[in-house]
């Protein structure tokens, strides 16, 4: 007898959980800035084969920061990750991430607890000078939010107006829906953390790579300006991984293509051994 579907959002400790669907967990975790509503548009065809667990990140959504002098880093924001997997009783788990939660979900697979991994353009393996653009990039993305964050209700009514601030990180920004354009846009201006995140990442490297184990699905966007030099450094070091290349989408393609984006990831998954 199959277990029954769950769809309930739940703050179990100190982050914020949305769960919905039923069988083997998937764990899905946000970039920088943004919250569990960038899966969205995704979360209805993975809860159809998975129990999807989308986490807020600390600092981020509706979750709160990590205690004063703990960086936000991807060490310690995969803990974060691990103990409020404990609280809700999640053993083994496939996961997968876009951009900084890409960096998280690989983090996490140096433990065998990972049965997969998913990473959607990480980031961490930049060259330092590809590391000082991508942080003054996101700063000055972090000032456009704060600025049109007053004017995020009527921005978001229109296709004309997601497309001002999405047009960054997606190829067709007008496909957000109001709401969530609205709650990433206001997320993305208010997060707690997202300094303190963005200076971390600058110095964050990922050591561990060649020891992990799950197996790995890279998926990175062809028109992506942000991360597209660093998933062949990926590719190299993730012992097994497999890249699959999206072709004119751009940094964060779920709402681009989600029935593309569901499908590499529901038939990766449907592969990995039971």
């Amino acid at each position: 007898m199959s277990a029954p579907a769950i769809d309930r959002t739940v703050t179990d400790g100190p982050l914020f959980v949305h769960r919905t669907g039923a069988g083997e967990p998937l764990v899905l975790l946000h970039g920088l800035g943004e919250s569990h509503v960038g899966w969205r548009p995704v979360l209805d065809r993975l809860a159809a084969r998975y129990e999807v667990v989308a986490v807020d990140l600390p600092g981020f959504g509706q979750s709160p920061a990590l205690p004063a002098g703990v960086a936000p880093s991807a060490d310690h924001l995969a803990v974060a990750v691990t103990e409020t997997l404990d609280r809700l009783g999640i053993d083994r788990f496939h996961v997968a991430g876009y951009s900084m939660g890409a960096r998280i979900a690989l983090q996490l697979a140096g433990s065998d607890r990972v049965r997969s991994v998913v990473a959607i353009a990480p980031d961490g393996l930049g060259t330092p000078v590809e590391r000082v653009q991508g942080y003054l990039a996101l700063a000055v993305g972090r000032q456009v939010a704060m600025t049109l964050a007053p004017y995020a209700e009527p921005l978001s009514r229109t296709a004309a107006g997601r497309t001002v601030f999405f047009a960054g990180n997606r190829s067709l920004p007008w496909q957000l829906t109001e709401a969530d354009a609205y709650r990433l846009l206001t997320g993305y201006a208010a997060a707690p953390a997202y300094d303190a995140a963005n200076w971390s990442a600058m110095f964050d490297l990922p050591t561990h790579l060649h020891t992990i184990t799950a197996p790995t699905l890279l998926l990175q966007g062809t028109a992506d300006p942000l991360m597209p030099q660093q998933i062949s450094r990926y590719l190299a070091l993730v012992p097994g991984a497999r890249l699959r290349w999206l072709t004119g989408l751009n940094h964060v393609p779920i709402s681009d293509d989600p029935d593309r984006v569901a499908r590499y990831m529901l038939d990766f998954l449907g592969r990995v051994p039971a």
